[in-house]
């Protein structure tokens, strides 16, 4: 362990702000903390000496931020630290480093973030996002004019062990506040591609199949998002038009120039943009004009007042005829009973997607419907005309 004494530069410093003196030798993985340790809950990290030790004691998303002390030059870095009366704290990491050494300040940065469960939580979700457990399930889309499936839409899932499968609304808000969603979204993406790639071969006949998959604002407005997902589709050996991307309507919105570059970039390459929730965000018409979907979802908002609100109708008719004079195809959401789905016809939708059908099915389940199709529900998949 460094000798205290090459720690009194901040000592004026850990005194005026409630802080320790950090250093750390990265030859052979020390760790010195000077100050009292034990006012930010680190008397046994302090008595270890070990910089692998500090590194055990950070939410999962944070500890590849501790690599960025190995670089030369200043750093200034946010952290989550596991305090030895287990309360979450966030702590700030100031100072210089030169490859092998570096010297600085832990400040606490703004109190407690909860407690042990809460990090036991987000580490669950990240031990499972590496073995498998998050997952793709597939909601039945259905094509209205034959009553055969078309296709189905990947929706997120956490088979976490011990607890069992939870749906996208139980676990996203702890993968948003934690910096997962993109991980997320890429485990979905990547495995729908490569359960429909494993549908199709399984077939000796080609068969009209798609499937679409969700991107939010922040991956869709990274550079290199467009990339990202044609390789996972191209490495999946999806023929060109069966993976479609699904966007919010608001998050397009969110940066415009951006979500353009992309959408344009990886529709260039055959994968096909849908435009989800139509109807509840910052949209109008003019919307279908700037952007090149293919494919229109309308809200299942709609659909449900359409039952009973002819001014619902109306808007459904027009945007069916709207959507038809740029070339779109119709999705109506939220299909629920064998009277929504006379409605979605009558008014000119293409498919239908909701529990009238089925709700979300496994991928086993789902490869069956793809053959069997669902009794009473829909017919199978069809050969493919081309």
């Amino acid at each position: 362990m460094t000798d205290p004494s090459t720690l009194r530069p901040y000592m004026d410093a850990v005194s005026a702000a409630g802080a320790l003196a950090v250093e750390i030798g990265f030859l052979d993985d020390s760790l010195s903390l000077g100050g009292e340790a034990t006012a930010l809950g680190l008397g046994a990290l302090c008595a270890s000496g070990d910089f692998h030790h500090l590194k055990e004691r950070l939410a999962p998303a944070d500890q590849p931020r501790l690599e960025l002390l190995r670089r030369a030059g200043p750093c200034d870095v946010r952290l989550r630290l596991l305090g030895d009366d287990h309360e979450v704290r966030y702590v700030r990491l100031i100072g210089q480093g030169d490859g092998l050494n570096w010297r600085g300040l832990m400040l606490p940065a703004g109190g407690s973030a909860g407690g042990r469960a809460d990090m036991d939580l987000e580490t669950a979700l990240a031990e499972s996002l590496q073995s498998g457990d998050v997952c793709a399930y597939y909601q039945p889309v259905v094509n209205l004019s034959t009553g055969a499936l078309s296709g189905f839409e990947a929706l997120a899932r956490w088979d976490r062990p011990g607890v069992g499968l939870l749906g996208a609304d139980e676990f996203m808000p702890l993968a948003q506040s934690h910096g997962y969603i993109e991980a997320v979204g890429e485990t979905v993406r990547a495995m729908a591609a490569q359960d429909l790639s494993a549908w199709l071969a399984a077939q000796s006949a080609s068969l009209d199949l798609f499937v679409t998959a969700n991107a939010t604002a922040s991956e869709v407005s990274a550079p290199d998002f467009a990339e990202r997902l044609l390789e996972a589709v191209q490495g999946a050996g999806l023929p060109k038009g069966r993976f479609k991307l699904e966007v919010n309507e608001t998050d397009v919105m969110i940066d415009p120039d951006a979500a353009e570059r992309t959408l344009n970039a990886v529709r260039q390459e055959g994968v096909p943009i849908v435009l989800d929730d139509f109807g509840t965000g910052y949209s109008s018409l003019a919307r279908l004009d700037r952007f090149a979907f293919d494919v229109v979802k309308l809200d299942q908002y709609f659909i449900r007042a359409a039952l009973t609100d002819g001014s619902a109708r109306s808007i459904i008719s027009s945007v069916v005829r709207i959507a038809e004079s740029y070339g779109m195809l119709v999705v109506a959401e939220g299909v629920e009973s064998a009277a929504a789905q006379t409605l979605c016809q009558e008014l000119g939708c293409d498919f239908g997607q909701g529990y009238h059908y089925a709700p979300a099915l496994s991928p086993q389940d789902a490869a069956r419907a793809v053959t069997q199709g669902l009794k009473t529900r829909f017919e199978p998949a069809r050969l493919s005309k081309v």
